[in-house]
């Protein structure tokens, strides 16, 4: 991209962010705007006041703008001794210097506020977009990507605001002491002004190139944070394997990239500061040259533009600095709302709107039949799914599903319980269509284990609540004895209070299988779906569980997708896919001659 397009890409960006923080502040940023114009306002009559209080001192000439504005103050006396005409003065003086320091007080903590809010905001929009998206988009989504926008990203965009609103404030100050110096010479102020303007117009394509190092930088650390993850993730087999060398390898060059491309960056913030202090220090010296040899201005007034320049270069060095900063962390805001653009769509309610539409009616209190009417799926960019399914799953049936990997059972239990919407046909549970609210209804009631077991890195009585949070300590354990882990949690010395670690990582394959088994029985469910849960239990252990399952007292559904055969002899009926399609239908204890009693169309 040349510098022309990439400036273009760097304004629309900056706009897109300053019109997203105006949203957010809405009245409140009208209040900081007054509060920042007040601050400099204030600042500006106090260097305004040093004029007669500087004449008053060196003995200058008493006359001009500056005299003649104090001399209308009531308590103010032109006659008499110079202490008499100061002390008002400084009086004065003081009072400004403590009403400034309120103002900015109220100004930094109401900018601290939309700052955090600004963030929290963010993350909050980002969090709903995730979890209104379909399974489909969220099933591809890179988990190390998610963590770094919500983490990182989310910081640098604080950050971003952070230093536009800091430019905002340095702004106005700058522009309120640039009208001081026009009042106090107006030659002066624009021989200083127009050096300025050029050393501003000099440094502008640096900021495009801080824009892209800071692209640069936050796509190494991405990296850096998926290899993390990835490490993590496969820590035990990297051990066992002697395999650590080679992920540490990767990890280093990604962070010697990273660390290139930070160096980079500090190099281009320094030339620019440095640049910038040198042509500000001309002006401002090119400034005074004039002043003394071809103007002719009186020192009080000289002695407070050169106060006023001074003053003008904190401001100005700041709102260099942080536009390269601002630049720099940019490309995070733009990683955020291109996540957010790639969920964008029909969000469900939020809140108590959710939570009223869920507990409307007292939907799906019990098991009822489940109606898979010439249903067909495809995952976006495959051609693997399922098609033609026409089936019913009776109220209280214990079905068993299995077939080949790939044949579809992982597809049809995400369509039994609402993850994914068919792209053809109707699913209705007792005659109700699971689409809109009815969908969101029948999540909230129903119970999923999936072949990957997850729990949370905290105690089992945590992990047990998240089902249900309202259950009773009896309530777990009566979950805990129908899965055959009362007795593991009871020899445990922490009991319920044990924390199970990171993807409960202190627990054995089939401890933690029997954990998430007791929590999708905390909320009493309809419909229980299995899929390849029970893999890591002996035979015999499972065969004891799934035979309680079959006799629970209120007789949900039970879904099971399973592989060995010992697992589905306690079905009452199994469904075998394959390619999608069901191509045996039996009853248990039907002669095989007799299936498929149904095969898909």
């Amino acid at each position: 991209m040349d510098k022309r397009g990439a400036g273009r890409e760097l304004a629309r960006s900056a706009w897109d962010f300053f019109r997203d923080f105006r949203a957010h502040a809405d009245g409140d940023g009208l209040t900081a705007a007054v509060l920042i114009i007040l601050g400099a306002g204030l600042e500006g009559v106090g260097l305004v006041l040093l004029v007669p209080l500087l004449d008053l001192v060196v003995g200058g000439d008493r006359g001009g703008w500056a005299a003649a504005l104090i001399g209308h103050l009531p308590w103010y006396s032109a006659g008499g001794d110079a202490l008499a005409r100061l002390l008002p003065l400084l009086a004065c003086f003081a009072l400004l210097v403590g009403l400034r320091a309120v103002v900015l007080w109220h100004r930094d903590v109401l900018l601290a506020t939309l700052r955090i809010g600004f963030v929290e905001e963010q993350r909050t929009r980002l969090v709903a977009r995730l979890i209104a998206a379909p399974w489909t988009r969220l099933s591809t989504l890179p988990h190390a990507r998610v963590n770094h926008l919500l983490s990182s990203d989310i910081i640098l965009t604080g950050a971003c605001a952070h230093f536009m609103l800091q430019g905002a404030t340095s702004l106005f100050l700058l522009l309120v002491q640039w009208g001081l110096a026009c009042l106090l010479s107006a030659p002066l102020a624009a021989v200083t002004g127009v050096l300025l303007a050029v050393a501003t117009l000099a440094l502008l394509p640096q900021l495009a190139r801080s824009r892209r190092l800071g692209r640069e930088v936050a796509d190494a650390n991405l990296h850096l944070a998926t290899s993390g993850a990835q490490f993590l993730g496969g820590l035990k087999l990297a051990l066992s394997q002697n395999m650590q060398q080679r992920f540490a390898d990767e990890f280093n060059g990604t962070l010697g990239r990273l660390m290139g491309r930070q160096v980079a960056l500090t190099r281009e913030q320094t030339k620019a500061q440095l640049a910038f202090t040198t042509l500000a220090s001309l002006a401002g010296a090119a400034a005074i040259m004039v002043g003394v040899w071809a103007l002719d201005v009186p020192p009080a007034v000289l002695i407070v533009f050169v106060l006023v320049l001074a003053r003008m270069s904190a401001p100005a060095a700041q709102l260099q600095q942080g536009a390269q900063q601002f630049a720099n962390f940019l490309p995070s805001y733009e990683k955020i709302r291109a996540l957010e653009a790639e969920l964008a769509g029909s969000a469900p309610p939020a809140g108590a709107a959710l939570a009223a539409e869920i507990a409307d009616g007292g939907a799906f209190a019990g098991p009822e039949p489940i109606r898979f009417h010439q249903v067909s799926y495809r995952h976006p960019g495959g051609d693997r799914g399922v098609s033609g399914l026409d089936l019913t799953l009776e109220a209280g049936s214990f079905v068993g599903v299995t077939g080949a990997s790939g044949a579809g059972k992982t597809t049809f239990a995400d369509l039994l319980v609402g993850l994914t919407a068919p792209d053809v046909g109707t699913i209705t549970v007792g005659g109700r269509a699971l689409a809109g609210a009815a969908r969101r209804q029948w999540a909230a009631a129903i119970a999923y284990a999936p072949q990957d077991t997850f729990l949370f890195h905290d105690s089992i009585r945590a992990n047990l609540a998240w089902a249900n949070p309202s259950a009773s300590e009896a309530d777990m354990r009566a979950a805990l004895g129908l899965v055959g882990a009362r007795a593991l949690v009871d020899r445990l010395e922490q009991g319920l209070d044990t924390v199970v670690g990171a993807q409960g990582g202190q627990l054995s394959g089939g401890e933690r299988q029997r954990l998430a088994l007791a929590r999708a029985l905390m909320r009493q469910p309809p419909l229980l779906v299995l899929d390849e849960s029970t893999g890591a239990i002996d035979i015999a252990g499972e065969r004891a569980l799934l035979a309680g399952l079959a006799t629970l007292p209120w007789r949900p559904t039970i879904v099971l997708i399973a592989h060995r055969r010992e697992s589905l002899m306690l079905c009452d009926r199994v469904l075998e896919f394959a390619e999608g399609r069901v191509i045996a239908d039996r009853r248990m204890g039907t002669p095989a001659a007799q299936a498929p009693a149904h095969r898909a169309r």
